[in-house]
């Protein structure tokens, strides 16, 4: 057991309390800071009395695409309750997103789902918007940003998914069409060539990092579509077919977010009452499509974190809740 917060290992038991319940509570005493803690504090189930069962269960429902009042009704809890407890969990995404595998090849697709907020405004005046970016090949949910379609909400979603990639040597990073995807991503991934390294034949010398490659495709209202790469590459970075050129698998992911997250479900009065309730839906939606929930497309039994390497096995949703996040699993 480590400290939560010192991060020592002269940590000594130091008696247990009881819930409601009957479930006895390790609680632990650390020599190095002196604090006192318990084998929840800083995770999901900290200061919780509800029985872990109980919030794994409404948790599960809720990703399976049951409405918050109905999960409250089936359990007999009130649905407050049960958004508190979506909360926490949300809360600890951030221990929940390791980065992606250093010197690895990914392709990053980037799309965009709407649903509506509040009240049924014009999509561009709604809050109902979310910017996703899932990794190709695995499967893996790399961030969603739920919020108004503005320059600030791709900026969000694009650092956030740049910090995540960016320790990979070879990055494809493909979108549908909004170049507003590659207008941020050029202020974060962007390099100046010294003049040894290109000849003047090139014409470029601000270019994408070595081994980035940005594309769009572009379909029109006319059924046309088209291939676009986005500012000059690398010159030593390959070019992908164009073919390749997609966000497929983003979009059919989004398709899932729809039957799985009430929030996201069309012609029914389910939809979110504000931003940050849309919010903590999909990032619950994400920790459990990344850790819990295996994928067809992948294998008998497997997880986009498996795919990705970064786990072997698929985790319960009881031990997405006990745990204090990816570090946890490596101790």
């Amino acid at each position: 057991m480590e400290c939560p917060h010192c991060q020592s290992q002269k940590v000594i038991k130091n008696g247990k309390h009881h819930h409601q319940d009957g479930k006895a509570i390790q609680n632990y005493l650390c020599k190095g800071c002196g604090k006192r803690f318990s084998e929840r504090t800083g995770t999901p189930m900290s200061r919780l009395r509800t029985p872990a069962s109980v919030v794994s269960l409404a948790l599960k429902m809720r990703s399976e695409g049951m409405g918050i009042r109905a999960s409250g009704r089936v359990l007999e809890k009130s649905h407050v309750s049960i958004m508190r407890w979506e909360q926490k969990l949300a809360t600890q995404s951030q221990q929940w997103s390791p980065s992606a595998p250093a010197g690895g090849d990914i392709t990053v697709e980037g799309d965009e789902v709407y649903t509506r907020v509040g009240e049924n405004l014009p999509p561009l005046k709604s809050k109902g918007w979310t910017v996703t970016f899932i990794e190709r090949r695995s499967r893996y949910w790399i961030v969603a940003k739920a919020g108004l379609k503005t320059t600030e909400l791709f900026a969000k979603a694009t650092k956030t998914a740049w910090q995540w990639a960016k320790a990979s040597q070879y990055i494809r990073w493909f979108t549908d069409g909004e170049r507003r995807y590659a207008q941020q991503l050029w202020q974060m991934a962007s390099v100046r060539l010294k003049s040894t390294e290109v000849s003047r034949e090139y014409g470029h010398r601000k270019v994408w990092r070595h081994g980035l490659e940005v594309a769009i495709k572009i379909k029109s209202s006319q059924g046309y579509r088209r291939v676009e790469w986005l500012k000059p590459e690398h010159p030593y970075t390959a070019i992908s077919d164009k073919s390749d050129v997609h966000a497929n698998h983003n979009e059919a992911n989004n398709s899932a977010l729809r039957r799985r997250c009430s929030a996201y479900r069309r012609r029914q009065n389910l939809y979110a009452k504000n931003t940050e309730g849309l919010q903590r839906a999909v990032t619950v939606q994400r920790l459990v499509h990344n850790w819990v929930r295996p994928h067809v497309g992948l294998g008998k039994n497997k997880t986009p974190v498996m795919a990705i390497g970064l786990f072997h096995r698929p985790l319960s949703m009881l031990e997405l809740l006990s745990l204090r996040g990816f570090h946890s699993l490596t101790i």
